[in-house]
C-alpha cells in the first residue's frame, strides 16, 4: 500500500513538473514597420487561442516592449491594436500605390498592409483614390488609422516559429515616414522672411516662395495657418488641374501623379499664392505665420520624395491703418474740400491750427464708414496764411490721424 502511495506521489510530481516545464514566458517589441529605432507605445498586444479567445493582453510602454507569462504549449494568435492617431500619409504614398498598380513597384508585406486602406485584401485603384482623398480632405480610412501584423504560431519549446516581435504601420503610410514617439512626421521647414503688414478685416495676398530650382511631377501640401486670425479665400498654384481644400486652419493641395508632365520652378518663384482676409480678432501687436505640415510631399521626375527643400514666406503683422487726406483747391479763398480715405470706421474730427499752433477751427463730422469721403470747410473767417489741417478717426479702441499743410490765399 505504501508503495502504491509513493507511486501516486511520484506521478503527481511528474505531472506538475511537466506542466511547469511546458509553461513559458513570451516577450517581444512592437516596432513601426519592423524598424528597431521606432518602437510603438500604447499598443494593446493580445495573445489569443486559435478560437480567437483572448488569453492575455499587454499594453506597451515607450520602448514598445510586451510580455506574456506562463504560456502553456498550444497554438496561438498574436495581434495588436492602438488608439493612437495615425499619420504619415503623403502624396509619395499615393504615388507608390500608382506605381504598384502599374507593376513598377513591389510591396513588402507591411507595405501591402498599409496600402489596403479599404480592407478588401487586394490593392486596387479604390485604395489609391482613398489615399488621395484622405490627403485632400482628411477622410478616415475604412480600416482605421492603424494596421498590425497578425501572427499565428504554436508553442512547444519556444524554439523556431515563435514570434519575438510585432510590427505595425499607419494606414496609407506605404513609404514609412511616421515617427511613433512624436506621433507625427517631421515638419517641412518654412523660413519666415520679410513682413506683410495688414489691418483688421482687410484683404491680403501672400506667397510661399521656393528657394531652390525645382523640377517636380507631384506636390501634396498641407499648409497650416491661424484660422482665428486669417481667413483664406483662394489659392493659386502653377500646375493645371490642381485641387485644394481649406478646412480647420489648413490648406490641403494636391497636384500631379507619376504620369504628369514635370513642372519647373525657378529659384525665388512663388510656389503657392494665398489670398484671404484678416479676421476681426487680428489687431494691434499681433503676428501670423504659415507653416508646412510634416505630411507635405514633393516628388521629383523619378517619383522620389524630395528632401532638403527650402521655402520662405513673410510674417504677417498688424500694421497701423493709414489715413489719407488731401484738399482742393489749394491754395483756397473762402472754402476748401477735404478728401478723406479711411481704412476703418469711426468718429471723424477735423481740426485746423494756425502756424503758431493755435486751434482756429474744429469740426465734428460724426460717424464715418471706411472708404472715401469729402467734407467742405468754410474758410471765410480765416486770415490769409498757412494752416495745418489734422483729421482724426476714433474707432473706440484706437485713434488714427493724419495732418496736411493748407494755404489760405486771401
Amino acid at each position: 500500500m505504501k508503495n502504491v502511495f509513493n507511486s501516486l506521489i511520484f506521478l503527481l510530481l511528474s505531472i506538475l513538473s511537466f506542466n511547469t516545464a511546458s509553461a513559458y514566458d513570451l516577450s517581444g517589441t512592437v516596432l513601426y514597420q519592423g524598424d528597431a529605432t521606432r518602437p510603438i507605445n500604447n499598443v494593446s498586444v493580445a495573445l489569443k487561442n486559435i478560437g480567437n479567445n483572448s488569453i492575455q493582453t499587454f499594453t506597451t510602454g515607450g520602448n514598445g516592449f510586451y510580455q506574456f507569462t506562463n504560456v502553456p504549449n498550444g497554438s496561438y494568435i498574436l495581434s495588436g491594436t492602438t488608439s493612437l492617431p495615425g499619420g504619415g500619409v503623403t502624396l509619395y504614398d499615393a504615388a507608390l500605390v500608382f506605381l504598384h498598380m502599374l507593376g513598377y513597384y513591389q510591396y513588402t508585406p507591411l507595405q501591402f498592409l498599409a496600402s489596403d486602406v479599404d480592407g478588401s485584401g487586394t490593392i486596387t485603384w479604390t485604395d489609391y483614390n482613398m489615399i488621395i482623398y484622405h490627403i485632400l480632405v482628411g477622410t478616415p480610412f475604412p480600416v482605421g488609422p492603424w494596421r498590425f501584423e497578425t501572427s499565428v504560431f504554436a508553442i512547444t519549446n519556444l524554439k523556431d516559429g515563435v514570434p519575438h516581435g510585432l510590427s505595425g504601420t499607419c494606414s496609407g503610410d506605404i513609404g514609412g515616414t511616421f515617427v511613433p514617439t512624436t506621433n507625427t512626421t517631421p515638419a517641412l521647414p518654412l523660413a519666415q522672411e520679410g513682413i506683410l503688414n495688414i489691418t483688421t478685416g482687410k484683404p491680403f495676398t501672400t506667397n510661399i516662395l521656393t528657394q531652390d530650382e525645382l523640377l517636380i511631377t507631384g506636390a501634396g501640401l498641407i499648409i497650416n495657418f491661424p484660422s482665428e486670425l486669417l481667413q483664406v479665400e483662394s489659392v493659386e498654384f502653377k500646375g493645371v488641374d490642381f485641387q485644394y481644400n481649406i478646412k480647420d486652419g489648413q490648406i490641403r493641395l494636391i497636384w500631379g501623379n507619376p504620369n504628369t508632365t514635370p513642372l519647373h520652378f525657378k529659384e525665388g518663384e512663388s510656389f503657392v499664392t494665398i489670398h484671404g482676409l484678416s479676421t476681426s480678432s487680428f489687431s494691434q501687436g499681433m503676428k501670423a505665420g504659415l507653416s508646412l505640415d510634416g505630411d507635405c510631399s514633393i516628388l521629383n521626375t523619378s517619383n522620389q520624395e524630395m528632401t532638403n527643400l527650402h521655402f520662405a514666406s513673410p510674417v504677417i503683422e498688424y500694421g497701423n491703418p493709414s489715413l489719407k487726406i488731401s484738399n482742393f483747391p489749394n491754395p483756397f479763398s473762402n472754402s476748401t474740400k477735404i478728401s478723406i480715405s479711411t481704412p476703418v470706421q469711426g468718429t471723424a474730427t477735423i481740426e485746423i491750427f494756425a502756424a503758431s499752433g493755435q486751434l482756429v477751427k474744429s469740426l465734428s463730422v460724426g460717424n464715418m464708414d471706411s472708404g472715401y469721403h469729402e467734407v467742405n470747410i468754410d474758410a471765410s473767417t480765416m486770415a490769409q496764411g498757412y494752416y495745418l489741417c489734422k483729421t482724426s478717426i476714433d474707432t473706440g479702441t484706437t485713434i488714427i490721424s493724419n495732418t496736411i499743410r493748407i494755404l489760405k490765399s486771401r
